[in-house]
């Protein structure tokens, strides 16, 4: 599986566009990889992963077209990772020759719902399928088997957080999530698998440890790792990467680098990607 980070960044961007706080300001002065955009991801070109405001940036900067697309993973609706008002332009005089007339968008319940509020016209609509996802599940996507698992995150909204599978390949997807709870590690531990590659949330920076339930922070990274390994969930073969980096509990990329230096956690960047 060719993974590929989209977007590395929080819910208001990093710089965020109203904000001129030392670190949004070094970010703008540094450019490259210090600038994230909203949080999105996709496997092979195929699966693609949560649906911002930011992805005609994405599709434009990455050379990505949606109409080759079929399947969508949502992980949440909070805005930052679920705009459906983009869908509007998928069909009519907007969208011509597209490899997929349906297109499925996977995820928690209220997907639909927040999608019937927009205005859409009926023929672009009827080729949008929603599937409501159940934690422990196990579903078929295109040529993944994808496990929703809980994320501790949103509770209200029925967040998920993924396991991804394909060629006996596997990741472990946690973005947005607090750590982990114990049942959730437990159920992980139960599955035998050792993860070819995890993903996590680094919103809180550099907070210490339950700053915020519903985030994690650099220093529960790397605990976590190391609670991943010890647990056999994962191993020094796995690929750790960490990514929803935001501007309030980090500095600019390099400043984030030297946090994980020598534990063998990579630090996401727009347009980061990795062999699994």
């Amino acid at each position: 599986m060719k993974f590929r980070i989209l977007g590395s960044g929080g819910g208001e961007g990093f710089p965020a566009p109203f904000c001129s706080c030392e670190h949004c300001e070094d970010a703008r002065k540094q450019g490259g990889k210090s600038l994230r955009t909203l949080s999105q991801s996709i496997i092979d070109n195929d699966l693609l992963i949560d649906l911002p405001s930011d992805t005609n940036a994405h599709c434009l900067r990455f050379g990505i077209n949606l109409g080759q697309i079929q399947n969508v993973l949502i992980t949440h609706s909070h805005p930052d990772h679920y705009m459906p008002d983009l869908l509007a332009t998928r069909g009519g005089f907007c969208a011509h020759n597209m490899k997929y007339k349906n297109l499925y968008i996977y995820g928690p319940s209220d997907l639909k719902e927040l999608f019937n509020r927009v205005s859409i016209s009926e023929t672009i609509r009827e080729n949008i399928h929603f599937i409501v996802l159940n934690a422990g599940e196990k579903v078929k996507i295109g040529e993944y088997d994808v496990t929703p698992i809980d994320a501790l995150h949103a509770p209200t909204l029925g967040s998920l957080n993924y396991i991804i599978e394909k060629d006996g390949k596997s990741l472990l997807y946690l973005i947005d999530s607090g750590y982990p709870t114990e049942a959730t590690l437990e159920s992980l531990k139960g599955m035998n698998k050792v993860f070819d590659a995890v993903v996590m949330d680094g919103t809180m920076g550099i907070s210490e440890p339950l700053t915020y339930l519903y985030h994690m922070g650099y220093k529960e990274n790397k605990q976590l790792k190391q609670e991943l390994i010890l647990k056999g969930i994962a191993d020094t073969d796995t690929r750790f990467v960490v990514t929803h980096i935001t501007h309030n509990k980090s500095e600019y990329h390099e400043k984030v680098e030297e946090i994980f230096k020598d534990t063998g956690i990579s630090v996401a960047y727009d347009g980061f990607e990795t062999e699994i």
